[in-house]
């Protein structure tokens, strides 16, 4: 999983390949964050072969949540060929998000 933390590694990234990418906003002050965090990481532990993990710390990168619209947090952006395809706001179940990462990665 990639950590990012300057708008330039998001654009260089995200916005410049073609594969799957899933990103979470996230910021360490966030309860609903630390729910989803181990959720989050066993999905990148299925699906590294599939898609590319990233994470976003809002305090980090104050750019992006802006640039973006994330208003509430956890949020995951799902990006194919640069753009937003999908996407997840607030808690979301471990299946819930099996059946969503299932759909993305088979198209």
């Amino acid at each position: 999983m990639t950590i990012i933390i300057e708008t330039k590694d998001f654009n260089q990234q995200l916005l410049n390949d073609d594969g799957l990418k899933i990103v979470r906003f996230c910021a360490e002050w966030s309860g609903p964050c630390h729910i989803m965090k181990p959720i989050y990481n066993e999905m990148f532990e299925l699906y590294k072969n599939s898609a590319s993990f990233y994470e976003i710390d809002i305090d980090t990168v104050p750019l992006l949540k802006t640039e973006l619209g994330i208003t509430e947090l956890p949020t995951i952006l799902f990006f194919q060929k640069g753009a937003i395809i999908d996407f997840i706001i607030g808690l979301i179940s471990r299946e819930s998000l099996i059946e969503k990462l299932e759909m993305l990665t088979k198209e």
